[in-house]
């Protein structure tokens, strides 16, 4: 418990600094812009062949996290009704995606998307921390009132 409450009294000036430090005019975006497809518009899109065979659909996106760039779309092909498919991965930039992204196309046929090799996703190396999880309670005050409320179970430290 010492311990914790130490760590955000030093910590807390330091997050504090960096988020007056930043401009909130920089980091918030209002509007989608007219070029821009939501993320749930491409998870599950199906792929097509530029004659209009499905390949699969997307079932993932490989992000570069230092330039904020979408590097690839992980698609699944192959098998049936979701039995014995593969997942390969397709650069980004290969993929034409209309107005709403409920069309893609890419430019290979179903054959060389079976015949490519699968892709490689890499192990996470630390998990991330787990969710505080929420509580209730009722306790009694100074003055000797009772109340509820919801907090949070401790993590033991």
């Amino acid at each position: 418990m010492f311990r914790t409450l130490l760590i955000s009294t030093i910590a807390t000036p330091l997050f504090m600094h960096m988020a007056i430090a930043q401009d909130p005019e920089n980091v918030i975006v209002e509007n989608q812009d007219t070029a821009e497809v939501r993320g749930d518009w491409v998870l599950g899109a199906r792929v097509y062949t530029p004659s209009g065979e499905m390949i699969g659909s997307i079932e993932d996106l490989i992000l570069n996290s230092e330039e904020g760039l979408v590097n690839a779309a992980v698609v699944s092909v192959g098998g049936f009704l979701g039995f014995g498919a593969k997942e390969i991965a397709v650069e980004w930039s290969e993929l034409e995606l209309n107005y709403d992204a409920n069309e893609v196309t890419l430019g290979i046929t179903r054959e060389e998307a079976e015949d490519a090799p699968e892709y490689s996703f890499r192990e996470r190396e630390s998990a991330p921390a787990p969710q505080a999880d929420p509580g209730t309670g009722v306790g009694t005050g100074t003055t000797g009132t009772t109340g509820t409320g919801v907090g949070t179970t401790g993590t033991g430290n």
